[in-house]
């Protein structure tokens, strides 16, 4: 459901969003205090979890999003498959299932955590050096910075990598779900699949991805390694080989960003205004 690429808002407003990451990035390199204030700190609190733990964290995360999206499939897999926007409903049902079910898993993974403990007689033991809690609105403004700040960095990877991609000969299409926002009619179909896009997939791949294996390794691996593999396994995941270096750059980011301000809210605000800002470009015809 694109509309025509010439409406100038959409365009000033990406535009104005480049620029400001430019300036964030000139930031970045030559003005030590900015740099050592987002680069050289580390508010993570300490997340005193045994690897067998970790491993349950996972599980109860996949689990839940594979039976809960399995769920779904049984009972409304045949009404999605006679509707008329099939390929967006799958998106929003689907995506629903898998994302809802792998957060109730999250939360469900305390309750189970102190079980274990309790039946040896102890409590799990807290987290260590953890921040104050960082208010939503300004998550959302760190959120917004760093969108604005990986912009250019990614538009430029993105035109590397596909040239590249192209030279090799290896495919370089965009993922599956751009063409079927494009191609998407119905408005609800839509604003249920920016919900998935832009709220539930966010939550829940920075609660796997950040919260989960960059944390967890970060504390094993120390902070370089951690990076490399958040970040490769975030690109990965879509499944896209288009969008697997632009997309591990920018799990290396949200990593970055997640540690600097020891918050998942600040990487979830980013992912989801990125996701959202991809897909408004998307539907208003600039990727064209």
């Amino acid at each position: 459901m694109p509309t025509d690429a010439d409406q100038p808002i959409p365009v000033i407003f990406e535009i104005s969003l480049f620029l400001i990451g430019l300036w964030l990035l000139y930031q970045l390199g030559f003005n030590r205090a900015f740099r050592a204030r987002w680069l050289h700190t580390n508010h993570l609190p300490t997340w005193s979890i045994a690897p067998a733990e970790f491993a349950m964290y996972l599980l109860l995360l996949f689990t839940g999003g594979f039976i809960f999206q399995a769920a779904l499939r049984t009972w409304l897999g045949e009404f999605i498959a006679k509707a008329g926007d099939r390929a967006g409903l799958e998106i929003m049902i689907y995506g629903t299932g898998l994302d809802g079910g792998a957060l109730l898993g999250w939360l469900i993974f305390p309750l189970l955590r102190r079980g274990w403990h309790t039946d040896y007689g102890v409590a799990p033991p807290p987290e260590t050096n953890a921040p104050p809690a960082l208010p939503w609105s300004k998550a959302l403004l760190y959120g917004a910075g760093t969108v604005a700040l990986s912009l250019p960095v990614l538009a430029g990877l993105s035109f590397g990598w596909t040239f590249l991609l192209r030279k090799l000969g290896l495919p370089d299409d965009p993922q599956d779900s751009i063409a079927i926002f494009t191609n998407t009619k119905s408005p609800a179909v839509i604003f249920g699949m920016l919900v998935v896009a832009c709220v539930l997939a966010p939550m829940m791949e920075e609660l796997l991805f950040r919260a989960g294996i960059y944390r967890f390794c970060r504390q094993h691996l120390g902070r370089g390694v951690s990076l490399l593999i958040s970040g490769i396994l975030f690109g990965a995941i879509h499944l896209n080989w288009a969008g697997f270096v632009p997309l591990t750059i920018l799990g290396v980011i949200l990593a970055m960003v997640y540690e600097a301000t020891g918050s998942i809210r600040v990487s979830i605000a980013a992912h989801a205004f990125f996701n959202l800002t991809s897909i408004a470009a998307i539907l208003t015809g600039l990727t064209q």
